[in-house]
């Protein structure tokens, strides 16, 4: 039988799968989903009563079992458990859900899983009240479980640093030099507080008490006091309105003002009102 579906849930103690109740092989289901659900006791079996176990195809993106839930693939009586391969990159295991491929007189099956995590499921050589993964036989030879986990690769990536590390001294330029009589000062706490109200504190980082750079050179040797020189605007011409015009020796005609009318009329003051009741 083969289901290929977006999304299959199965819960409610539902099972979908394959099995024979009488002496033959049971089947083999294939299941192509992208999530698949189980929950609350569902199955997906592939079991025979007495012949041999079916096979279950799992491909999945994820497989989900909580609640008593389990891919079963067993045999009775003298048959061999079934196989099981599943292929899903996240398979999750919660309350007591199995995977299982036992048998009773005859071989366990085969468990093949790939997947990049696998939670909660864990392989044991029989069936508890956890999360089991098993293919045992009660009188027979157990099969085999193997888990493919494909993870990445921790070295996928790395740079390989270069032998050669680079000299720190070379990479300090020159400075001060003794024959100047240079000299390096850390004087004070310096710096300035937070805020106009608060005081200078010391600096402080991660317990260790810093300085700050302070330059405590006369500074007055430095400073030049140039000559100010101050330039004062000249008025601005005073516009007259002509009263006359006549025409100049060349031809043309000239604009003139009576002298009288250049005078500016002096500002009004309150000394040439006359007072009023005396």
């Amino acid at each position: 039988m083969i289901i290929n579906t977006s999304h299959l849930q199965i819960t409610d103690g539902a099972i979908v799968g394959v099995d024979h109740q009488g002496v033959g092989k049971a089947g083999d289901l294939s299941l192509y989903a992208d999530a698949i659900l189980l929950d609350r006791a569902g199955s997906i079996t592939a079991t025979t009563k007495s012949g041999e176990g079916g096979s279950i195809n799992l491909q999945a993106h994820t497989l989900v079992m909580r609640h008593d839930s389990n891919v079963t693939a067993t045999a009775g009586g003298t048959g061999n458990g079934g196989n099981i391969l599943i292929n899903s990159p996240i398979i999750l295991g919660l309350e007591n859900s199995d995977i299982i491929a036992n048998a009773f007189q005859g071989n366990g099956g085969n468990v093949d899983i790939t997947s990049q995590g696998i939670f909660g499921l864990k392989y044991r050589t029989q069936l508890t009240r956890e999360n089991d993964i098993t293919a045992s036989s009660q009188f027979g030879v157990s099969g085999t479980v193997q888990i493919n986990t494909i993870g990445v690769d921790p070295n996928s990536g790395l740079v390989e640093l270069p032998a050669n590390v680079t000299d720190p001294s070379q990479q300090i330029a020159t400075g001060c030099a003794g024959s100047q009589g240079s000299s390096f000062v850390a004087t004070g706490r310096g710096g300035i507080p937070q805020s106009p109200t608060q005081d200078v504190r010391s600096d402080v980082y991660d317990g260790l008490r810093l300085r700050t750079w302070s330059d405590v050179r006369d500074i007055s040797a430095y400073r030049k006091t140039g000559e100010v020189t101050v330039q004062i605007p000249a008025p601005p011409e005073t516009l007259v309105q002509a009263t006359g015009w006549h025409r100049n020796a060349q031809g043309k005609i000239e604009l003139f003002a009576d002298p009288s009318s250049a005078h500016l009329q002096q500002a009004l003051t309150c000394a040439g009102v006359p007072r009023s009741g005396v």
